[in-house]
């Protein structure tokens, strides 16, 4: 009698965890497309330092407060640099906003930058970051497709987090 009540635990255990995955979207398929953008207009803060930091999460925080409370219109957007010269372990960002329409009124602590562009490869993922593909992979497959289309690419990343479950990653087009 226990056997059969302990596998009848593990099956229930196994399906809500099966279940769990595929409502995060972790089946989800990342698509990788050829886009044409315009420029990123940006504002925010520029961070080089631990990769694991609570000022990251900190400044990002701030950026989804500014466009929540409605400050500032736009996309909450993460520009990450594969900058070599930098030690391990430690990271090149740009945290803030990627604005839907200029504006003078910043924050005071927030600069402005501009990434001009007008091709982008991009990953658009549908599915919670708990069971979304590592970044890592993730680029990788960006620069396979812009391997295929024979296009060189710039080197850094933009995310761009449209909700908690929709996450476009731009890699401009040199």
């Amino acid at each position: 009698m226990n056997k059969k009540v302990t596998l009848l635990a593990i099956i229930v255990a196994i399906s809500v965890l099966v279940i769990g995955y595929m409502y995060l979207g972790g089946l989800n398929k990342v698509d990788i497309t050829l886009e044409s953008v315009s420029d990123y207009n940006l504002v925010g803060i520029h961070y080089e330092g631990k990769e694991k930091s609570e000022d990251i999460e900190n400044a990002f925080i701030t950026a989804r407060e500014h466009i929540e409370n409605g400050r500032l219109q736009g996309v909450l957007t993460l520009v990450h640099y594969n900058d070599s010269t930098i030690a391990e372990k430690r990271v090149k960002l740009f945290i803030g906003i990627k604005l839907n329409e200029g504006t003078s009124d910043l924050p005071e602590e927030y600069k402005r930058l501009t990434i001009p562009a007008s091709n982008a490869i991009r990953a658009t993922i549908e599915a919670h970051n708990v069971v979304m593909p590592t970044p890592e992979n993730i680029e990788k497959s960006m620069v396979e497709k812009a391997t295929q289309l024979n296009l060189r690419l710039q080197d850094f990343t933009i995310e761009q987090y449209l909700s908690e479950r929709d996450l476009l990653i731009d890699i401009p087009v040199k």
